[in-house]
C-alpha cells in the first residue's frame, strides 16, 4: 500500500509530505484548495503524463516520491525482479519523478533511473486511481467490455492475453500476405527496378574505402610537375655538391671525423655512433628519393581512368549513399528484397496455410473466452446489484449484454464465423433499469450523473476485490450524488476500504464522515505567495471541517452537533460493518 507521499514545487504546492494510513482516508477542503493537485501528483508519480504545466511558478523543476510496502503483495516485487529494479531489504518501493520547466521527466524506481512505461508495469499491481471524470468513461460502451474482465479476474485477464497474441500473430501474416501480393504489374516494375540496382552496383566492384584512396591519387598525378620540383631541388643538395659539399658529402665527412675522434677519446663513441646513423641514414633518403623521381612519370590515361571511376561513385553515391559502404548496403537490402519477391509465391501460399491455421486457434481461444465472459457476466449482475442496493439503488435490475457480429472473413467460433478484435468476438454493453416494471436499457441512454458516480463504484469496489489491488485511489467519485445517497456511497467506500487503502477527494460530509484517516487541503499566502499546506485532522478540528462541508463558513452550535452526531454514527456503522464494535 502508498506509505507516504512527498511533493515539491508541484502547481501551487511548495512542499508537502503526507503519511497515508490503511483504510479509508479522506482529502477534503475549499474548491481551489488543491486537491486534486494532489491525485495529479500521484498519477505522475505512477508513471502518468508529466508537463511543465506542473512546475511551480519560480522554481527549475517539480519532484513527486511515492512510497509503497510491498510485504503481501508478490506481483509487484516479481514485476520489479524482471524489470532488473534494485530491491529493498525493508520491503519499501520508492517511485519518483522529476519535471523540469523544459518539459523533460525523469524516473526513478529505487533510486535508479527508470523510464514512465516501467513505472506502470509496477504501478499497475499496487493502485487503482479513478480521475474527475472517469466515471464518463461508462458511456462509451467499448469499456464495459474491459470492466468485465478486470472483474473475471486472472482466469479471464490470461485467457483475454492469449486471444491478444494469436490476434496480432494472424495481424503479422495478413500483413506479411498483403506485402507480397501486392498489384502484379507493380511487383514485376519493382523486380525490373531491383535488378537492375543490384547489377549496377556489382558492376562496379565497390571496394569500402575506394573513394578516399582514388582522390589521394589523382592528387598525386595532378601534382606531377610540382613534386618533381620540390623533389628534384632535394636530390641535388643531398647529392650535388654547389658552393661546397653535398648533404650526403658532409653526413659521411662529419662521421669520419667524429669517428677517428672516437677512435683517441672513447667517450665519444655514442656520438659517433649516433652520426654514423644518420650518415647511412642520408644515403638510404637519397636512395628512396631517387627511386621515387625514377617513378614520378606523367600518366594522363590513368589520371582520366580516375576521374571516370570518380564519376561512377558520385553517381552511385547520389543515387543509393554518400559513401561506398552505404552503397554496399543499399545493395544488400536490395537483394535481400528482390529474393524476398521471388519467392513470394511459395511464402504466399505457405502464409495462406498459416493463416489458417492461426484463424482456426483464434477462433477456439475466443470461443474460449467468451464462454468465461458469459459465465463472469452472471456473476457480474449478481454482484453488481448487491453493490447498487448498497448505494440506495435498491430497484435497479443490472444487465451485461454479450453478442456477436457474424462476419465471413472471421474467425470460426462453433459453426460459424465471427468478427474477432484482439479483444475477442464478443460486444459487451451493460444494461440497467433503475426502476421496476421497466426494461433493462443501455447504461449510456438512460443513467444519471449520479447514477453514473455510484456504478463506478460499485465496479471498482468489484473490481479491485478481483485484482486485489492494495491501494484505491477516487477523485470525486461523488459527482451528482447527494442526500441518502451520498451516505450510502460514504458506507461503500468504508467497506472497500476495510482490508485495504482507499483515498477519495470528497466535498460531501456524509461520506468524508466514515473515514478513517482525515485530511484537510488548504491554503495560505506565505511571503506573497500562495501555497497548499495538508493537515491531519482529529477531534475537534475534524469537527469543524464537517461543518464547514454542511454550512460552508456560516457555521453554528447546531451545526457543529449535527457534524458530531455524524462522525459518531460513521464510527458506530464502521465498527459494527466491519465486524467490531461500536467506537
Amino acid at each position: 500500500m502508498l506509505r507516504r507521499l512527498a511533493i515539491q514545487s508541484f502547481a501551487i504546492i511548495e512542499r508537502v509530505e503526507i503519511d497515508v494510513e490503511l483504510g479509508f482516508n479522506v482529502l477534503t477542503g475549499e474548491t481551489g484548495a488543491g486537491k486534486s493537485i494532489l491525485i495529479d501528483a500521484v498519477e505522475v508519480a505512477l508513471g502518468g503524463r508529466a508537463s511543465s504545466d506542473y512546475v511551480r511558478s519560480g522554481s527549475e523543476q517539480a519532484a513527486v516520491e511515492a512510497t509503497f510496502d510491498l510485504r503481501a503483495l508478490p506481483a509487484a516485487s516479481q514485476c520489479l525482479a524482471a524489470l532488473g529494479a534494485v530491491s529493498r531489504v525493508d520491503h519499501l518501493l520508492t517511485l519518483s519523478r522529476e519535471i523540469t520547466t523544459a518539459g523533460r521527466s525523469t524516473g526513478r524506481i529505487n533510486g535508479r533511473v527508470a523510464s514512465a512505461g516501467s513505472i506502470r508495469e509496477v504501478t499497475q499491481h499496487l493502485v487503482d486511481l479513478h480521475g474527475q471524470h472517469e466515471h464518463q468513461s461508462l458511456l462509451r460502451q467499448e469499456r464495459h467490455r474491459d470492466f468485465l474482465d478486470s472483474f473475471g479476474g486472472g482466469a479471464v485477464q490470461s485467457q483475454r492475453r492469449r486471444v491478444e497474441a494469436a490476434h496480432a500473430h494472424l495481424q503479422r501474416i495478413k500483413a506479411e500476405m498483403e506485402a507480397l501480393a501486392g498489384d502484379a504489374g507493380q511487383r514485376e516494375r519493382q523486380l525490373d527496378l531491383l535488378r537492375f540496382q543490384v547489377e549496377e552496383i556489382d558492376r562496379a566492384a565497390l571496394r569500402p574505402g575506394e573513394a578516399a584512396a582514388i582522390e589521394e591519387e589523382r592528387r598525386i598525378l595532378g601534382s606531377i610537375e610540382r613534386l618533381r620540383s620540390l623533389l628534384g631541388g632535394a636530390y641535388s643538395c643531398m647529392t650535388e655538391p654547389g658552393e661546397g659539399p653535398s648533404l650526403g658529402e658532409l653526413a659521411s665527412q662529419v662521421a669520419a671525423a667524429v669517428g677517428e675522434a672516437a677512435r683517441i677519446d672513447p667517450g665519444l663513441e655514442q656520438l659517433n655512433r649516433a652520426l654514423g646513423d644518420i650518415s647511412y641514414q642520408v644515403q638510404d633518403s637519397t636512395r628512396d628519393l631517387r627511386q621515387y623521381l625514377e617513378r614520378l612519370q606523367p600518366d594522363p590515361a590513368r589520371l582520366a581512368e580516375l576521374e571516370r571511376r570518380l564519376d561512377l561513385l558520385a553517381n552511385l553515391g547520389r543515387k543509393y549513399g554518400p559513401t561506398s559502404e552505404d552503397v554496399l548496403a543499399f545493395r544488400e537490402r536490395a537483394s535481400r528484397e528482390l529474393d524476398r519477391i521471388v519467392a513470394g509465391e511459395s511464402t504466399i501460399r505457405r502464409l495462406q496455410a498459416e493463416r489458417e491455421q492461426i484463424c482456426g486457434e483464434l477462433g477456439d481461444l475466443a470461443g474460449s473466452l467468451s464462454s468465461l465472459r458469459a459465465g463472469v457476466s452472471r456473476d457480474l449482475e449478481r454482484r453488481m446489484e448487491e453493490q447498487l442496493r448498497d448505494l440506495a439503488m435498491e430497484a435497479v435490475v443490472f444487465r451485461v449484454s454479450i453478442e456477436q457480429e457474424e462476419d465471413a472473413a472471421g474467425v470460426p467460433v462453433a459453426g460459424t464465423r465471427l468478427a474477432c478484435s484482439a479483444r475477442g468476438v464478443d460486444r459487451v454493453e451493460f444494461l440497467i433499469s433503475p426502476n421496476p416494471g421497466e426494461p433493462a436499457r443501455p447504461l449510456a441512454r438512460i443513467a444519471s450523473g449520479g447514477e453514473l458516480s455510484r456504478i463506478m463504484l460499485a465496479l471498482k469496489a468489484l473490481v479491485a476485490e478481483a485484482d486485489a489491488v492494495p491501494t484505491v485511489i477516487f477523485d470525486e467519485i461523488d459527482v451528482g450524488v447527494g442526500g441518502s445517497a451520498a451516505l450510502a456511497v460514504g458506507r461503500k467506500l468504508a467497506l472497500v476500504a476495510a482490508g485495504r487503502q482507499v483515498m477519495c477527494v470528497t466535498h460531501l460530509a456524509p461520506i468524508a464522515c466514515f473515514a478513517d484517516t482525515h485530511l484537510r487541503i488548504f491554503k495560505e499566502v506565505r511571503g506573497g505567495r500562495t501555497v497548499t499546506l495538508v493537515e491531519r485532522l482529529d477531534g475537534a478540528g475534524r469537527v469543524d471541517e464537517i461543518a464547514r462541508m454542511l454550512a460552508g463558513t456560516q457555521q453554528s452550535p447546531i451545526t457543529r452537533r449535527h457534524a458530531e452526531a455524524m462522525l459518531a454514527d460513521a464510527a458506530g456503522w464502521r465498527a459494527i460493518a466491519r465486524g467490531g464494535k461500536p467506537e
